[in-house]
């Protein structure tokens, strides 16, 4: 009898542990205010960041599942292959980074901003080679 009620709990223990970071994941909505982008004019010159335009897209960035999602019209998926820490700049702003694998298997790197130095005003930026864009973004409730 024991023995079946140690078993019980050490299974009912794993269940709990495999299945908490579900309960602890997160899905985080943001809307977009407008978009800017720039493009590499040749291996060590960019262009400058285009005029702001007008984008009101939903991102999403799962924890749950390490994704992150702009609902643009061509719906944009990254994975995310690793976190790469949080770096705070000399405005005090902070850099969130993440390594990033899009849907087409192109390698990018994906920015969050939270510019503590503007009122906390958050940016999403998405790097490629040869292409970058930013979201200006805010949090959903």
């Amino acid at each position: 009898m024991k023995l079946h009620l140690i078993k019980t709990f050490a299974v009912i223990g794993f269940l709990f542990l495999t299945n908490s970071t579900n309960v602890f994941g997160q899905v985080y909505k943001l809307k977009s205010t407008s978009l800017s982008s720039r493009h590499k004019i040749n291996d060590s010159k960019w262009s400058s960041w285009s005029d702001a335009e007008e984008a009101s897209v939903l991102i999403t960035f799962d924890e749950t599942n390490d994704r992150i999602t702009i609902y643009s019209k061509v719906t944009q998926i990254y994975d995310i292959a690793e976190y790469e820490g949080k770096t705070t700049d000399e405005d005090g702003d902070d850099i969130f980074s993440y390594y990033c694998i899009d849907k087409d298997g192109v390698r990018c790197r994906v920015r969050w901003l939270k510019l503590n130095s503007q009122n906390g005003r958050m940016q999403m930026y998405v790097y490629y080679s040869d292409l970058n864009w930013l979201y200006n973004v805010y949090l959903l409730d």
